[in-house]
């Protein structure tokens, strides 16, 4: 059973679709990745100021728990091998669009339904969920029975593709065991794992500054709405990584088990492909036969999170996260969480290509020097967390989005360089981007 606590070992806070979108839970917000914008719904630039000024951070906890949420995602996408590997392919698609009527640009096309395919991928399209339509109520004191299966993906012309296997986290009524949810263990479930630990973290950080009396009532009232959303079927893509971690860990804390789950899938995030030639799959996993080759051939991220997750240790009260992931690392006979964040590290900051358009160009390499720094600071930090913390690092800046009234916002103005990045250029491409991919997806399908 998990419980919502503040983790114990967290760091103190200073004093002082055609279309992918990752929404947080509320929709407040969201990221697209292939632009790497960030939109907020519901904030506006001078009514945050405005309370920031008045209050200090605890009085925009909840616009900061929010825009850290996606300020994570955007982080995971510029600053991780993984979204290096997807900007790339993204980019290529951009590549396309000028010279869309030039004789023999047909040949360059398959860039768009790369890039299709790479967002059905992030998540898996909603028929390879289940979820039963009438839910017995579970919760904290009463969890979800979980277990684990495999399943392939249909390919272009339909049918089942053993090279493109899926892994599923399967939720399970307590105690019948009757299928609940059958959910996709996916990028974007540790993509949503890591920016809602951020969200959980930022919460937890600015609690903690209250008075004794603030500080339970609001730790009650976190621990109600966190706890209810892990039990809540149409959020098991946000949840399903921290389940399947405290089931093998036999983590009872809510709140630790997202910040493993959370460190753990940074660590997936950015696994080059020698990591996955050398993963160690235990022997319950042989059921599965010729996909655990198909899962290493195709780097699987999720599947690496769920192989390590069962070949590391037993959890102990006090265990610090890092001390947990390098065991299980060790186990998994993968480098230590330091050596693979810091390869990582190496690899963006080193990595020169980019698109052919000039002035994405630029962008891409902007963004790029902006993900390796991130990274570079998480790994420091041994956190996944992106929270306040960050504002006594100068050297790290957020990326500036859109508030709910359509205007460039940059968060406490740490320095963002729009010449460098356009955010209406962005806009405006990705837009266009996203109807040239339908299209020619309508035309191939």
């Amino acid at each position: 059973m998990l419980k919502i606590f503040p983790p114990n070992n967290r760091i103190p806070l200073e004093e002082a679709t055609p279309q992918m979108t990752f929404p947080n839970t509320t929709n407040l917000a969201s990221f697209t990745p292939e632009s790497q914008l960030i939109m907020l719904n519901e904030i506006t630039e001078p009514k945050f100021l405005s309370s920031y000024k008045h209050n200090g951070a605890s009085g925009v906890r909840e616009e900061l728990a929010i825009i850290y949420h996606e300020v994570t995602h955007w982080a995971d996408t510029v600053g991780t091998i993984w979204g290096n590997e997807y900007l790339k392919t993204a980019y290529s698609a951009y590549d396309v669009m000028p010279v869309l009527d030039r004789s023999g640009s047909e040949a360059s096309y398959h860039h768009f339904l790369r890039l299709h395919d790479a967002n059905r991928r992030l998540k898996h399209d909603d028929y390879y969920r289940v979820m039963r339509k009438h839910q017995p109520d579970h919760s904290l004191s009463h969890p979800w029975r979980i277990s684990f299966s495999s399943g392939v993906e249909f390919n272009g012309s339909g049918l089942p593709d053993e090279n493109r296997p899926i892994c599923f986290v399967k939720f399970g009524n307590n105690p019948s065991d009757e299928l609940l949810v059958r959910q996709p263990l996916s990028i974007a479930s540790l993509l949503e794992t890591t920016a809602t630990w951020s969200e959980l973290s930022t919460h937890f950080h600015l609690v903690g500054t209250l008075n004794e009396d603030e500080k339970f009532v609001e730790t009650h009232m976190l621990t109600q709405r966190f706890g209810k959303n892990l039990y809540t079927p149409e959020l098991t893509v946000y949840s399903s990584p921290v389940h399947l971690l405290a089931h093998h860990t036999r983590m009872k804390n809510a709140a630790e088990a997202y910040h493993f789950s959370a460190l753990l899938a940074l660590v997936c995030l950015n696994l080059v492909g020698s990591h996955f030639s050398r993963l160690k799959v235990p022997g319950s996993f042989n059921a599965w036969g010729a996909r655990i080759s198909a899962f290493k051939r195709n780097e699987s991220r999720p599947f690496a999170f769920m192989v390590i997750c069962e070949n590391g240790p037993k959890w102990e009260p006090g265990m610090p996260p890092w001390v947990w992931i390098d065991a299980a690392l060790a186990a998994s006979g993968l480098p230590s969480f330091q050596e693979i964040l810091s390869h990582a590290v190496d690899v963006l900051t080193a990595d020169e290509q980019h698109c052919n358009r000039a002035e994405m160009a630029v962008s891409q390499r902007y963004m790029r020097m902006l993900g390796a720094k991130w990274l570079a600071y998480r790994r420091d930090q041994k956190d996944s967390a992106i929270n306040i913390r960050h504002l006594s690092d100068g050297d790290l800046i957020l990326p500036a989005m859109y508030d709910a009234e359509g205007n460039v916002f940059s968060v406490f103005g740490k320095g963002f360089d729009t010449s460098l990045f356009d955010l209406e250029t962005m806009f405006d491409a990705e837009a266009e981007l996203r109807s040239r991919v339908r299209n020619f997806r309508n035309a191939c399908r």
